[in-house]
């Protein structure tokens, strides 16, 4: 019997997939948003998902990243970051964009 109350103590408490907060407690979207800036997050996206809101945004190192968050403590519950930084050349200004096939690269700007 021992074994067994070490075992439950051992385990750690497992979130459920819903953050279980009535909307009517929820804090604003623009909270929100002003958090996940705080946290060094440019913001792309608002969504609710199983009861926490879902940020999807950007770091300053332009990795891509989704951050889930309680709805009432804005309290992060789980981060995912993208595999590497943004790299499409349609996003890069001007001078750094790849030629197309059969075409000189523009300089490059020093």
């Amino acid at each position: 019997m021992l074994g067994g109350v070490c075992l439950a103590a051992g385990t750690p408490a497992m979130a459920g997939d819903h953050c279980d907060r009535p909307m009517r407690d929820w804090r604003p979207r623009q909270a929100v948003e002003e958090r996940a800036r705080e946290l060094g997050v440019e913001v792309n996206r608002i969504r609710t998902d199983d009861g926490c809101y879902r940020i999807y945004g950007r770091t300053a190192d332009g990795r891509s990243v989704e951050i889930e968050m309680d709805p009432l403590t804005l309290n992060v519950l789980e981060t995912e970051f993208g595999d590497r930084a943004r790299r499409r050349d349609h996003d890069r200004p001007e001078p750094y964009r790849t030629a197309p096939p059969g075409r000189p690269a523009a300089p490059a700007i020093r």
